[in-house]
């Protein structure tokens, strides 16, 4: 996957967190994750975003933050 610096995410909202599909897990070749998908950040575009293991890819990841106390949090979906 090639890195965008592409800015048109920028100021977009979250209208949905989910699990990923069958079709979007087939989509990346990660089939063998099926039962413990990654999260989904959907934005309100029909962008959506989620963690990856590696720059390319290779498996999905976790998706943690940290909130504005400094409290840090994982996301499931």
């Amino acid at each position: 996957m090639e890195p965008s610096e592409d800015d048109h995410i920028n100021g977009l909202q979250v209208v949905g967190v989910r699990g990923m599909t069958d079709e979007e897990l087939d989509r990346e070749g990660w089939q063998h994750y099926r039962g413990q998908s990654p999260t989904v950040l959907e934005l309100e575009s029909g962008t959506i975003l989620y963690p990856s293991a590696d720059p390319e890819g290779n498996a999905p990841g976790a998706m943690f933050g940290i909130d504005e106390d400094g409290s840090t949090f994982a996301l499931y979906p």
